[in-house]
């Protein structure tokens, strides 16, 4: 029974530590998509590193608590197309709040947000200007579903670079091309 216990709590430290591994990798893939501007592929590894901070981060994770929602973000111009699927997921021999990525469109979305290009995704979800009206007004997004659960998303978000340790986050997002 002993090495049951000493087995199980030594799998729970190796999951934990890839799950760090793979956060200081994510950190590093966002530092150069900020850098290099190419914005397209920001919004889905800040998802991921999303999904892995609701593993290890209790309080990020109370946001989220006994939360279900479907978010899809695409663009008009079809390079942006991930969906947030909040819910709850296996860890550990139990279930807890969570999320998963996808890569793609789902059916079915609470929340859908559709842009105009990867720079009005920028300037509306990661650098702190969300005036929905002024970004429909200049057809830079729509929006379909439940506006409260777009700006939960953001929040979450914004919440991001500070919990990885990204410094000057939307000051790099801001810098003219």
């Amino acid at each position: 029974m002993d090495f049951i216990k000493a087995l199980e709590g030594r799998t729970k430290e190796m999951q934990l530590s890839l799950i760090k591994n793979k956060l200081k990798s994510l950190k590093i893939d966002i530092e150069t998509e900020v850098a290099g501007e190419t914005l397209d592929n920001l919004l889905f590894l800040l998802l991921k590193a999303m999904g892995l901070l609701f593993l290890i981060n209790k309080d990020y994770r109370k946001n989220i608590k006994d939360f279900t929602g479907t978010y899809v973000i695409c663009s008009m111009d079809k390079k942006i197309d991930v969906s947030a699927i909040f819910k709850k997921i296996p860890v550990f021999f139990t279930k807890i709040d969570g999320m998963e990525v996808k890569d793609s469109i789902v059916d079915n979305a609470t929340t859908t947000v559709t842009f105009k290009d990867g720079k009005a995704m920028a300037d509306f979800l990661l650098s702190g200007n969300t005036d929905v009206i002024a970004g429909m007004l200049n057809n830079q997004l729509s929006v379909s579903g439940n506006l409260n659960y777009l700006f939960k998303f953001v929040y979450l978000l914004w919440l991001i670079p500070e919990l990885l340790g990204i410094n000057d986050f939307k000051e790099l997002l801001s810098q003219p091309a």
